[in-house]
């Protein structure tokens, strides 16, 4: 499975300034985005601290078979600053193949330049969609019930879980 980011270009994508004047990241990008641009140097800060119990995997890896993800996030938002590394420490652990992943990063108004998020009710980021079989089967959004693993755990293995805005 291709989880290694010295496989994965940054997409060309052109950092703009937001309502505020802070530069974000804006429309579809990657991992790679967020491991290289300036503007996001918090990513890297924060997925270098982070570790995954190798347990946590074991039973997980299983049930990613078929499973696609969406994440729309924004690079100013403390709650995608603060979920995202985890989240993509936690794919790193499941050997989640990234070209199963679409990733977009959203204006503060929730918005991207080519509405990625049209019709998939984004209201909170980081809101994290996952697919199978081209379904939703569930999603993460803004923040964790009980922890991030342990939402994501439960999402990926088919079990009941509803979100902090349900």
């Amino acid at each position: 499975m291709n989880c290694d980011i010295k496989q994965q270009m940054p997409l060309a994508i052109r950092p703009v300034k937001d309502i505020n004047g802070e530069i974000i990241l804006l429309g579809k990008i990657n991992r790679a985005n967020l491991q290289t641009s300036s503007h996001t140097a918090w990513f890297n800060q924060k997925y270098n601290r982070l570790s995954v119990d190798p347990q946590w995997a074991k039973g997980l890896k299983e049930h990613i078979e078929g499973l696609k993800i969406k994440v729309f996030m924004g690079t100013w938002c403390e709650d995608s600053r603060r979920e995202i590394p985890y989240f993509f420490k936690l794919l790193h652990a499941l050997e989640f193949d990234q070209k199963q992943l679409e990733m977009y990063a959203m204006s503060q108004e929730k918005t991207t330049p080519e509405d990625f998020e049209n019709g998939l009710e984004i209201y909170n980021v980081p809101t994290i969609i996952f697919f199978k079989n081209g379904n939703e089967i569930n999603r993460f959004v803004e923040f964790a019930v009980n922890s991030l693993e342990s939402d994501i755990a439960k999402i990926i293995k088919g079990e009941s879980y509803t979100h902090a805005y349900k």
